[in-house]
C-alpha cells in the first residue's frame, strides 16, 4: 500500500468525501431495458466493479429515452426505484456513486441536432442546426433530469461535455460556426455548456457535488485545445463546477475519445496537467491508465487529482482490491483493442471485454466458478489463448486438468502479437495467463501433438480442443523459393530484414502490421493484395484510421486490387494489376500474410469417440481474441 500511498489518499469533490483518488467513469453498457430502467444485469456489473473504488460514475444517462434505447433514462419519476436500487447496491460495496447526464448526442442522435449544418466526419450526418426553442427545450429537460439523480440518491451529478456530442460541439470551433450569442470566442461556445452547467445547479442546489466532463482538445489543429480549456474550466468553476473530468477526442479525431492501444499509456495528462496548474478545483483524468503504477505516477506528479479506471476496471473488475492487496502483478490489464467500444458502436448488446469473458455475466461466472458438481478428468488440447483460458477456469471449478501444446511455448499467436509497435500491451495478457497456469493445478505438457492413441490413451473423462489455426497459403509458382516466409517468421525474430525490398502480399490487418513493422525497420515495403482498401476486415473506424497512418508515416506503396497473382521469382513477384496488366514487382523477399484456416486435425469420426467434447477458438473458426477467450472460458464451465 504505502507504494501506492497517493492513489489512496482520500479527496474531496466539493462536499463530497472519497476514500481514495480512483474513479470508475462512465462508460455505456446497453445493460439497462430498452425503455431505459435499470436491470439486475447492470446492477451486477457496477457492483463487481465498486469494490475499492473511491467514486462510481453510472454511464450517460439521458433525460428524454428517445432514440437511446438500452441506455438509462431520466425522463420520468417511475424510474426512480431503480436507480435507487442501483445506489443502494453500490453504496453497500463502501462506493460513493453519481450518475453523467448527457444532453443530447449532437450529429450521432437518431434525431441530430449540431451548433452548425456541418455533416458528421464519420456518419455523414447534418444536424439540424439549434435553435432557441430546442435550447430551452432541452434545459428543462436537463434541469428535470437533474432533479431526479438527486431524488435517485446519488452523491453528485456529473455533466457530459465530451466524445463529440452536442456540448462538445458547442465547444469546438471546428464544429460550431454559429454568429450569434452561443458562437465566435471560446467563452460564447463555453455558452450552452454553462446554461447547463446553471440548470443543473439551480436544479440540485447549493453543495451538491457537479462535475464536468470536458472534452478538453480536438486533438486537430484549430480545433478546441489547451488555452480554450483552461479558460473554459475557469468559467465553470466561476459557476459553481465542484471538478472537472479531463477526456480529449471529439467527432473528428474520435480516436482519442477511447484511446486505441497505439496511443500512449496516460495519454492526456498533457491537458490535465496544463489544465490543473490554472485552477482551484481538482481536476481527473482519463485516458489508458491500465496499471496502478502509472496512476501513481501521475498523481505524484501533480498531472491530476483524481484518475480514471475505465476498461482497466472492465477488464479486471478486481484491479483496485488487487491493488491493495499487494497484487498488482496479478491483475488482467485492458489491452485498449476496443472490442467493448466495437460493440456499442455497431450492436445494442452488453458491452464485452476481448480478455473478460464475464463482462455482463458476473453473476453466472461468479455461481459456475463456486465449483463443479462432479470432479473430472480434462484433457485441453492446444495452449493459445482459448485453451488456456478453458484450462485456468477448468481447474478452478475444482477438475483434475492436463493442457497439451504442439509447439515449445504456450500463448499461440499472441506470443506474435505483442511485436509490432503500440501493441506492447499485448503481452500483459499473455504473461496474465501464464501466472494463472503456473499458479493453478494445470499439468502443462509442451512439445505434445495429440492423436486419437493419445487421447485414448490419457482417458480423459471430458476434451477441450483449442488447436487453433494455419497460415493459408496460394499455391502459385514458386511459392516454395527461399525468398519467400510467413509473417510468422519475421515477427518471431526468426527473419529480421533491414534495408531490403520487401513485398507483403495480404492486407488485413495482420498484413497492415507486418507491412509498418517491416518499414520501421528501414525496409522499402509494398503492400499488395486483391481487396480494394487495405483491413477491409477491421470494422471499429479508430482502430483502421491509426492502421492506415502508420502505414502512410512509413511509407508504405499500396496496391490494391490486385487481379492474379502469377508466379513467384528470384527477385520479386509477376502479377495482373488493377488495370490487367501484367506487372513485376521487385523484391528481395516475399513475406505473406494471406490470412489463416481453422487447424482441426481430429476426424468427425475421431470426435464421435470423445463422450464429452468441445471446441473453442480458432480451431472452429478464425476470428480475434475475444472469440478465442469466451469460448474457452464458456467451455470450461460446461463441464
Amino acid at each position: 500500500m504505502f507504494q501506492f500511498g497517493k492513489l489512496f489518499e482520500p479527496g474531496r469533490i466539493g462536499t463530497l468525501e472519497l476514500k481514495n483518488r480512483i474513479i470508475f467513469p462512465p462508460m455505456a453498457t446497453h445493460m439497462a431495458t430498452l425503455e431505459g430502467d435499470v436491470t439486475d444485469q447492470l446492477v451486477n456489473y457496477y457492483i463487481e466493479r465498486a469494490r475499492g473504488v473511491g467514486l462510481v460514475v453510472i454511464e450517460g444517462s439521458f433525460p428524454s429515452p428517445v432514440g437511446h434505447p438500452k441506455r438509462i433514462a431520466l425522463d420520468h419519476d417511475g424510474r426512480l426505484a431503480g436507480l435507487q436500487r442501483l445506489v443502494r447496491a453500490l453504496h453497500q460495496e463502501g462506493a460513493k456513486v453519481m450518475i453523467e447526464v448527457n444532453t443530447h448526442m449532437g450529429r450521432q442522435d437518431q434525431n441530430p441536432l449540431s451548433p452548425s449544418d456541418l455533416p458528421h466526419p464519420i456518419t455523414g450526418k447534418r444536424g439540424k442546426p439549434v435553435d432557441a426553442a430546442d435550447i430551452e427545450r432541452m434545459l428543462k429537460e436537463y434541469g428535470d433530469a437533474a432533479k431526479r439523480v438527486k431524488k435517485a440518491g446519488f452523491d453528485g451529478i456529473m455533466i457530459h461535455g465530451g466524445t463529440g456530442y452536442l456540448v462538445a460541439e458547442f465547444l469546438s470551433p471546428l464544429v460550431n460556426k454559429r454568429t450569434d450569442e452561443y458562437g465566435g470566442d471560446v467563452r460564447r461556445r463555453a455558452r450552452f455548456a454553462l446554461d447547463v452547467i446553471d440548470v443543473t445547479r439551480k436544479s440540485v442546489g447549493a453543495g451538491y457535488p457537479v462535475v464536468f466532463r470536458l472534452m478538453a482538445h480536438d486533438r486537430v489543429p484549430g480545433g478546441f485545445d489547451t488555452d480554450d480549456a483552461i479558460v473554459t474550466c475557469k468559467l465553470f468553476q466561476d459557476h459553481g463546477v465542484d471538478a472537472v473530468d479531463i477526456i480529449t477526442g471529439s467527432a473528428v479525431s474520435h480516436e482519442w475519445t477511447a484511446p486505441y492501444m497505439y496511443l500512449p499509456a496516460g495519454c492526456n495528462t498533457d491537458v490535465s496537467g496544463a489544465v490543473r496548474k490554472e485552477v482551484s478545483m481538482p481536476i481527473a483524468v482519463a485516458g489508458k491508465i491500465n496499471d496502478p503504477v502509472l496512476a501513481e505516477q501521475i498523481l505524484r506528479e501533480g498531472m491530476t487529482d483524481f484518475v480514471d479506471i475505465g476498461r482497466g476496471l472492465l477488464a479486471d473488475p478486481n484491479f483496485v482490491v488487487k491493488t491493495i492487496e499487494g497484487k498488482a502483478g496479478k491483475i488482467r490489464k485492458c489491452l485498449a483493442c476496443l472490442r467493448c467500444a466495437e460493440q456499442y458502436l455497431f450492436s445494442r448488446d452488453p458491452v464485452v471485454c476481448a480478455v473478460n469473458p464475464a463482462v455482463g455475466k458476473e453473476k453466472e461466472y461468479a455461481s459456475a466458478l463456486k465449483g463443479a458438481v462432479k470432479r473430472k478428468k480434462v484433457l485441453v488440447v492446444g495452449g493459445g489463448p482459448a485453451g488456456m483460458e478453458a484450462a485456468i477456469l477448468a481447474d478452478r471449478r475444482g477438475h483434475d486438468v492436463m493442457l497439451w501444446e504442439r509447439s515449445d511455448r504456450l500463448g499461440g499467436n499472441l506470443n506474435l502479437a505483442p511485436v509490432p509497435s503500440g501493441k506492447s500491451d499485448m503481452k500483459s495478457f499473455l504473461d496474465y495467463l501464464n501466472k494463472e497456469l503456473q499458479e493453478s493445478g494445470v499439468k502443462v505438457t509442451l512439445r505434445k501433438k495429440a492423436s486419437p492413441g493419445q487421447l485414448t490413451d490419457a482417458a480423459p473423462d471430458a476434451v477441450v480442443l483449442a488447436t487453433g489455426s494455419r497460415p493459408f497459403v496460394v499455391d502459385i509458382p514458386g511459392m516454395g523459393r527461399e525468398n519467400v516466409v510467413g509473417f510468422s517468421e519475421v515477427l518471431s525474430g526468426e527473419k529480421d530484414f533491414r534495408d531490403e525490398k520487401i513485398v507483403v502480399w495480404g492486407a488485413g490487418f495482420v498484413g497492415c502490421e507486418v507491412a509498418y513493422f517491416l518499414a520501421e525497420k528501414g525496409n522499402d515495403v509494398t503492400l499488395i493484395f486483391p481487396e480494394s482498401e487495405p483491413a477491409p476486415e477491421v470494422a471499429y473506424p479508430d482502430n483502421r484510421k491509426i492502421l492506415l497512418r502508420k502505414l502512410e508515416e512509413n511509407r508504405v506503396r499500396i496496391e490494391v486490387g490486385i487481379k492474379e497473382f502469377k508466379e513467384i521469382r528470384s527477385g520479386g513477384i509477376a502479377l495482373v494489376d488493377k488495370e490487367g496488366k501484367d506487372v513485376f514487382f521487385e523484391a528481395d523477399h516475399i513475406v505473406l500474410a494471406t490470412g489463416a484456416r481453422p487447424l482441426n486435425e481430429f476426424t468427425p469420426a475421431e470426435k464421435q469417440g470423445i463422450s464429452e467434447l468441445y471446441e473453442a477458438g480458432d480451431c472452429v473458426e478464425v476470428r480475434r481474441l475475444l472469440e478465442a477467450v469466451r469460448e474457452g472460458a464458456e467451455a470450461a464451465l460446461k463441464l
